[in-house]
């Protein structure tokens, strides 16, 4: 038996793949996005092991598809808490930005700061080239990240291998927001 989820396709309940790929149009950037599936446990060491998933229940892929909902406007949630993480000098300013600024030579970061608002701090100006590069969807979450989604913003893939990551509560409500690698 299959169901079709947003932007997915078929995803078949008996033996779905672990990980299936599809790709969203944000802002005329083409971003991609993940759906995985998985069985978190603890292994014999204590540290977080991962099962693939037999006989799917259609209830996870509902939920899905109920989270896939209004994207756009997760997505303007994602973006928002980014700015908002940026001025109260949380995540995005002082490990993000920060780090970035001291990293890039003079050249990278006029390069990548071109186009913006020369009146604005560089720091904002960084923070304006600041964009969605992947959702992550995981509905089934080991307990060490109870996130069911993530939205990965980025400089740019060819600039860093940092992003800022979004982490949104299956009810759409964002949990926290990160730097990772």
């Amino acid at each position: 038996m299959e169901k079709i989820i947003p932007y997915f396709g078929a995803i078949n309940l008996a033996l779905p793949n672990e990980y299936n790929e599809a790709t969203y149009l944000v802002d005329g950037r083409e971003i991609d996005l993940s759906l995985a599936f998985f069985n978190a446990f603890e292994g014999e060491d204590g540290i977080t092991e991962f099962s693939a998933v037999k006989d799917l229940d259609p209830s996870v892929l509902d939920r899905v598809a109920r989270f896939m909902e209004e994207l756009d406007s997760k997505i303007a949630r994602a973006h928002a808490a980014c700015i908002a993480d940026f001025h109260a000098g949380g995540e995005v300013r002082d490990t993000y930005i920060d780090h970035h600024l001291s990293e890039f030579s003079p050249e990278e970061l006029a390069a990548l700061i071109d186009g913006t608002d020369a009146a604005l701090p560089v720091e904002e100006r960084m923070l304006a080239t600041l964009h969605l590069s992947h959702i992550g969807l995981h509905p089934m979450p080991d307990e060490s990240d109870g996130s069911f989604a993530m939205f990965d913003f980025t400089f740019g893939e060819d600039v860093t291998n940092y992003v800022v990551a979004v982490k949104f509560a299956e009810d759409g409500t964002v949990q926290s927001v990160d730097v990772e690698s």
